[in-house]
């Protein structure tokens, strides 16, 4: 079949015009999710024998960093200090949690939701994640997620999993010249997690601080507030690195669609993931008075 000029530039235009459309309704839909409070649902698991089993090797030197914009599931939020910052929400992802759990050759380190205002990747806070085996001030799954939306939803992991040396190892020390040359550290230093600050009797901020997040502002890094994690009698001293034997790390960028479960595979380690947009409830009407009438 031939076309004629006008046929192909019609069918360009029509092509032309329906991607302008989809654009749109992306561009339209981004728009809506930018400050929308979601819930989030992950759960983190490990395969026994994962790495055994990859061609994938255990990095030599990871690189183990946590943000300096943070969010943990303790930190309160701004405007109430009894509310967390990071609203729990039931779960609906236990009949997969459950399937893990009987299965001998995985095991399940982290399973939360959580509500989240949704910000722009520039203002998006990480989330600090942490489970599994303790060990000292360490849980064997450390790192963080961070969740931003621009044209899409967007996940971005920096995840470790450690398998400990001994406790009798200590942590590594400069590089010392001895008889037989430069000898290095033994193992990989894990940092230690962040915490929030903790208020002394001057009222002045000790240590590093996590965002303050919350529906009716947007997220903002603040150095000199005075939230805690817990009260400052509780407080616990703080986390050190801690060495660790081999670290197998996470480290995925992930566009997501709402509503839908997505999957983060590595040879180690194994994140499901559901963002949900909340819908706002709806306050309800007073009911109408009865009217009496007079004769």
């Amino acid at each position: 079949m031939t076309f004629t000029n006008h046929q192909v530039t019609k069918c360009l235009k029509q092509l032309a015009g329906a991607a302008l459309l989809t654009l749109c309704a992306v561009n339209t839909q981004a728009a809506g999710y930018a400050g929308t409070q979601f819930e989030i649902e992950m759960v983190v698991f490990a395969r026994e024998s994962g790495m055994n089993q990859s061609r994938e090797t255990w990095p030599a030197a990871p690189r183990l960093t946590y943000s300096e914009r943070w969010v943990d599931f303790n930190t309160p939020s701004r405007t109430d200090p009894m509310v967390p910052a990071l609203q729990p929400a039931p779960n609906q992802l236990d009949n997969k949690v459950a399937a893990l759990r009987r299965d001998p050759g995985y095991q399940v380190l982290f399973h939360k939701t959580w509500r989240q205002v949704l910000q722009g990747e520039r203002s998006a806070p990480a989330v600090l994640i942490s489970g599994g085996p303790q060990n000292g001030s360490h849980h064997q799954l450390e790192g963080s997620v961070t969740l931003s939306v621009a044209r899409y939803l967007h996940l971005s992991t920096d995840l470790w999993f450690s398998e400990w040396l001994p406790q009798t190892a200590t942590l590594p020390a400069p590089l010392s010249q001895g008889s037989a040359g430069l000898v290095a550290p033994r193992g990989i230093a894990v940092p230690a997690r962040p915490r929030a600050a903790v208020v002394d009797a001057a009222n002045t901020a000790t240590s590093e601080e996590p965002l303050n997040l919350n529906r009716a502002e947007p997220a903002v890094f603040h150095s000199n507030n005075s939230f805690s994690d817990r009260p400052v009698a509780e407080a616990a001293p703080q986390a050190t690195e801690q060495l660790a034997a081999r670290v197998a790390v996470l480290q995925e960028e992930r566009r997501l669609r709402s509503g839908e479960l997505h999957y983060i595979d590595h040879p180690k380690l194994g994140v499901l993931v559901e963002v949900r947009a909340v819908t706002p409830t709806a306050e309800p009407e007073p009911a109408d008075e009865p009217v009496e009438f007079t004769p």
